[in-house]
């Protein structure tokens, strides 16, 4: 029988993507429950910024404070050399406060077991696919399967009532033409192992079929977006609602973040959702969408053609770093000029806008143009700290 909000409450979780510090305070910010982050090894992004201990432990307390989860990627395949430090590693993550980690190796898992006290997701490179898989991962100590994401909704309902496992589903993102990502193509196009952190995401690039035929994107799939299937989500009782994209930009992570927040937030309030919410997702980079298989089984319109992409460049402005009366600071990630229409992008409700008028430098003086990485300050009423800024469309 569907879970519903009727009959028990049941709220799924938001889990957004951290590549690096900055990114886990966006997250946190604009409305997660819980981030997943990498450290400096073990994990499968390790063209992230990933966290060392210092920031980890920064991170954790940050996340804290907006009592948000912080789950830590241990979900390289690993060889024997991989594990001389591994069962230390782990002992410290969980005695810093780490909510769970994510593994796919059963060795790791073994040794994740013994060292105990931190809860264990199956990462989704596990490719648990069915019911019978998710009881013998239960045995190793898992509390929640990440499935793969040939599955549809309805199927990880059932994993989760025969199992009595938390289940956690991809809800946006970029797919993978590979079975739950166990990929070899990166190895053969860059050398590089996309099972030990090293996927060049190959599958997204143009291909010529032979040398008098044009670019195309033969492997590539359209994005996943799940956000109008929400009470789907719900009733079917799906506990982490997944958003892929560690190397993803801040603007990425607070744009999902607060549309996918909209969305639960309107089956929890029993209304339609705000229109703003599917118009966020377009803001930023996007091969088209999808909803892949988790209504129905995907088919051929999942696949990217050339036409569908939607390229965004250098609409990412900055991030407010301070708040002085009507005055914002911002730090300035890409140029911005007089005249430009900025978007701010609130913590909730609708967006703010501005045409750039004048503005001033650090130093107080009028300016016309600013440069990357420089601070500025903007007469603009309504923001707060830590907002992200992108240019208006």
């Amino acid at each position: 029988m569907p879970f519903t909000m009727n009959s028990n409450n049941f709220v799924p979780e938001i889990l957004a993507p951290a590549g690096n510090l900055e990114k886990l305070k966006v997250a946190c910010r604009y409305g997660a429950d819980a981030v997943y982050v990498g450290g400096l090894q073990y994990g499968l992004r390790s063209g992230a910024d990933n966290f060392d201990e210092t920031q980890l432990k920064e991170g954790l307390r940050f996340a804290q404070r907006y009592g948000v989860k912080v789950y830590v990627t241990l979900n390289a395949f690993l060889h024997d050399q991989d594990f001389e430090n591994l069962a230390s590693d782990i002992e410290s993550l969980r005695d810093w406060g780490v909510a769970a980690l994510i593994i796919s190796d059963p060795g790791v898992m073994t040794v994740a077991q013994r060292v105990g006290g931190v809860a264990l997701h199956l990462s989704t490179q596990a490719s648990c696919l069915n019911r019978s898989s998710a009881k013998l991962w239960s045995r190793l100590g898992v509390s929640r399967v990440i499935t793969g994401r040939e599955l549809g909704i309805m199927e990880g309902q059932k994993i989760k009532a025969a199992t009595g496992l938390e289940v956690e589903m991809f809800i946006h993102g970029a797919m993978c033409s590979a079975y739950s990502g166990n990929c070899t193509i990166s190895n053969y196009t860059a050398g590089r192992d996309s099972n030990r952190g090293g996927c060049k995401q190959s599958c997204r690039f143009s291909y010529k079929v032979n040398e008098s035929s044009d670019l195309l994107p033969l492997m590539s799939s359209r994005d996943l977006n799940g956000l109008g299937l929400m009470k789907t989500w719900f009733d079917a009782g799906i506990d982490s609602l997944k958003i892929e994209g560690r190397m993803k930009s801040c603007l990425y992570v607070a744009s999902t973040c607060k549309a996918y927040r909209e969305g639960v937030n309107a089956v929890i309030e029993q209304r339609a959702m705000a229109s703003w919410a599917e118009q966020a997702l377009e803001s930023f980079s996007n091969r088209g969408y999808t909803q892949a298989s988790l209504a129905t089984r995907a088919g051929s319109d999942s696949i990217a053609k050339a036409e569908d992409e939607n390229k965004t460049k250098f609409n990412w402005v900055g991030q407010v770093i301070a708040i002085q009366g009507q005055k914002a600071w911002v730090q300035l990630k890409n140029p911005v000029f007089k005249g430009d229409r900025l978007e701010a992008i609130t913590y909730q409700g609708p967006n703010l806008y501005l045409t750039l008028q004048e503005f001033e430098n650090i130093e107080g003086a009028v300016i016309e143009r600013g440069t990357q990485e420089k601070v500025v300050s903007l007469n603009w009423e309504g923001l707060e700290a830590g907002m992200i800024i992108k240019q208006a469309s």
